[in-house]
Parts: C-alpha cells; structure tokens; sequence
C-alpha cells in the first residue's frame, strides 16, 4: 500500500493496516528498522487505558506550582542563612 507524506512528515495510516495492527483508537506504533527496512509494530491503547488512575493511592495532593516555588525559595533561603550568605 502506498501512503503519501504531509509536509510535517506525517502519514496516514491506511484503515485496513490500523485493523490489523488493532490501534484503530488512540493507539500508538512502535517503528522498527532492519537495514533499510522499517516495520510497524501496533501499540493497543487498551492495556494503557486500564492503568489510567491505579497510582492514585500513590499520589499526594495537587499542590500548585507557585507554592511549590515559594517552598524551594524558602529552603533555598534557610540554606542560605545557615550558611551566613544572607548579608
């Protein structure tokens, strides 16, 4: 099959391919090269779309990034005291 490429490089993957491979959705591809062959390896995206929230017990509170920063400048600062590099 033969597949034209866009400006950006990009190519569409023909429908019959997609099936094949099983990435009809939101799935990925996996390029391999052999020589000056390149083959295609389909990446489902269903065994990622099961994952999807099983690390919420793992993850502390959404802290904002600005308190994140005024934390680091505060220990930055503290650092700096301990070592007499306030004045």
């Amino acid at each position: 099959m033969y597949a034209k490429i866009s400006k950006k490089g990009q190519v569409t993957i023909p429908k019959v391919i997609r099936e094949k491979l099983k990435i009809e959705k939101e799935g990925g591809v996996l390029f391999l090269m052999e020589d000056d062959v390149v083959k295609l390896k389909g990446i489902p995206a269903e065994p990622v779309d099961r994952l999807a929230g099983s690390l919420n017990k793992y993850a502390e509170k959404y802290v904002p990034l600005d308190k994140i920063r005024q934390r680091i400048k505060g220990k930055i600062a503290d650092e700096a005291a301990k070592e007499g590099l306030s004045d």
